[in-house]
């Protein structure tokens, strides 16, 4: 089962005044410092080389690859192919725009990745942000990690939790989200698992247990960190409890909030 078009469209909503435009901040910065692309590219064809031999890594449609290359040679927004725009801001654009064919927005979850594994290098080499000499390239577990299934539904876990303590997201509002998408987008078991998402606390100790590695537990941040505005000390706490839930470093967390423009909790 698969959740990557579902946060898609999570996303390309907004669940969040701010949403949008922290998302254009993350990849931004994430773009600034270099090898933001070699990162995309190797999330997106890790992928499909593991999709398209039946492996975890499938998505709907043959894995984050073909969803890449229907953005990149398809018309988008304004007449231009996905192609002529280029690289992680054209498929945050495109996404955020409304752009992205109904499948593409399965590429939510390699913006996603890109810009937390470019947090996760400059943590790892102690760089300032935006710092062009760290190598990007990623590492083949890391690969697997960060497209994995299993940190799909993670990271939709950690949006409703956040959502739910932000008070933005009901079942209404969500069977509204996923009425706008096809059977291809989601099938009926993934909106079922969706709606009973909703339906139920999260256990932030569960997320955490099922996260495989550091860079899926940044991910998973993300994914939160873009679902709601922090404007409450209710919502800084429970950040803070992710972040210690998932053991993540302060000085990522510290990262991740500055590349997003989301307050410090």
């Amino acid at each position: 089962m698969s959740f990557g078009n579902i946060i898609g469209g999570l996303l390309q909503k907004g669940l969040a005044s701010q949403s949008h435009d922290r998302l254009r901040s993350g990849v931004g910065r994430a773009e600034a410092g270099g090898g933001a692309d070699r990162i995309l590219q190797s999330l997106l064809g890790g992928s499909a080389a593991r999709g398209g031999s039946g492996g975890a890594g499938a998505t709907g449609g043959g894995g984050l690859m073909d969803l890449a290359r229907q953005f990149l040679t398809t018309e988008q927004v304004g007449g231009m192919s996905g192609a002529k725009i280029g690289g992680l801001g054209a498929l945050a654009g495109g996404l955020l725009g409304g752009g992205l064919s109904g499948a593409a927005k399965g590429g939510a979850m390699a913006v996603l990745g890109t810009v937390a594994l470019k947090a996760w290098r400059e943590h790892q080499a102690g760089a300032a942000p935006g710092d062009t000499s760290i190598s990007a390239e990623p590492a083949p577990e890391e690969l697997e990690a960060l497209t994995d299934p299993r940190t799909e539904k993670l990271v939709l876990q950690a949006m409703i939790a956040a959502a739910q303590v932000d008070g933005h997201v009901d079942e209404r509002e969500l069977d509204a989200i996923l009425a706008q998408m096809t059977d291809g987008e989601a099938t009926p078991d993934e909106r079922e698992a969706v709606r009973e998402a909703v339906r139920r606390p999260v256990d932030l100790q569960e997320i955490a247990r099922g996260v495989s590695r550091p860079e899926a537990a940044i991910e998973v941040y993300l994914g939160a960190l873009l679902a709601v505005d922090i404007d409450t000390e209710a919502e800084r706490a429970w950040f803070r409890d992710l972040a210690s839930a998932l053991k993540l470093d302060r000085d990522v967390v510290a990262r991740l909030h500055r590349m997003t423009d989301a307050p410090m909790v």
